[in-house]
C-alpha cells in the first residue's frame, strides 16, 4: 500500500503521468489517505475540494493560486465553482473560483476508486474574485468561445464540514471540460475573472 502512495507521490513532485497499477477498492482508500499524507506534510494544508457526490479531495497550499495559473499535468480538466474560505467550518467568504483536476495517471478513462487513490479531485484550484449571494449564473469562454454556462444551487455553508478550514471548491457547476497550456479562460456572470493558463 505504501508503495502505490510513494509511486504517485514521487509522479506528483517529478510532474509526470504513470501507467495504472493493480488497485482494488479497498486498498484505494488506504493508498488515497498515505498519498494526501505525503502531499500534505511536503505542502501543507490548504483546503478541500468536494464534489456533488460526497467526494472529496484534499488541496495543499502549493496547488492553490491567486494569479494566472500553471498546469502541471497533461491531463487535467477545468470546472468552475464557488470557492468558499473556511475557518473551522465556518464560511467566511466565498469566490468565483476555477478547480482544475488532475490525475497522476496516464488517463482518466478508469474506476472511480482510482480517482480516490490519486486524489484526482486536487490539481489546481484558482481562487478568484470576491462575491456574496445570490451567485447568479455565469458563462465560460476558452479563448473567446462558450463552452459552458451553469449556476451554482449549493449554500457553501451546507457544503463545508464541521471541522475543515482553508479554501473549499464547493463543486462544479460548469464542466469539466479540457484545458490547455496556452488557454485564455473568462469567466462571466456577477463578477468576471480572466486567468492565463500557463
Amino acid at each position: 500500500m505504501s508503495e502505490k502512495a510513494n509511486l504517485l507521490f514521487r509522479a506528483y513532485l517529478n510532474r509526470e503521468e504513470i501507467e495504472p497499477f493493480e488497485l482494488t477498492e479497498e486498498e484505494a482508500k488506504e493508498v488515497g489517505q498515505k498519498f494526501v499524507n505525503l502531499l500534505v506534510e511536503r505542502e501543507g494544508l490548504g483546503g478541500y475540494k468536494i464534489t456533488k457526490s460526497g467526494l472529496w479531495g484534499v488541496l495543499t497550499k502549493e496547488m492553490i493560486t491567486f494569479s494566472d495559473v500553471e498546469l502541471w499535468f497533461k491531463t487535467h480538466k477545468l470546472e468552475v465553482e464557488i470557492i468558499a474560505l473556511a475557518k473551522n467550518g465556518k464560511v467566511v467568504k466565498t469566490f468565483i473560483g476555477l478547480e482544475i483536476p488532475a490525475t497522476r495517471f496516464k488517463t482518466w478513462d478508469l474506476p472511480k476508486h482510482y480517482m480516490i487513490a490519486d486524489d484526482a479531485f486536487a490539481g489546481r484550484l484558482y481562487v478568484g474574485r470576491e462575491i456574496e449571494p445570490p451567485f447568479g449564473s455565469f458563462k465560460l469562454f476558452i479563448n473567446d468561445e462558450l463552452v459552458g454556462e451553469g449556476a451554482p444551487t449549493y449554500n457553501p455553508s451546507n457544503v463545508v464540514k464541521p471541522d475543515q478550514s482553508g479554501y473549499v471548491a464547493c463543486g462544479a457547476f460548469i464542466g469539466p471540460v479540457k484545458i490547455s497550456r496556452g488557454d485564455l479562460v473568462r469567466v462571466e456572470g456577477k463578477k468576471t475573472i480572466h486567468v492565463r493558463i500557463k
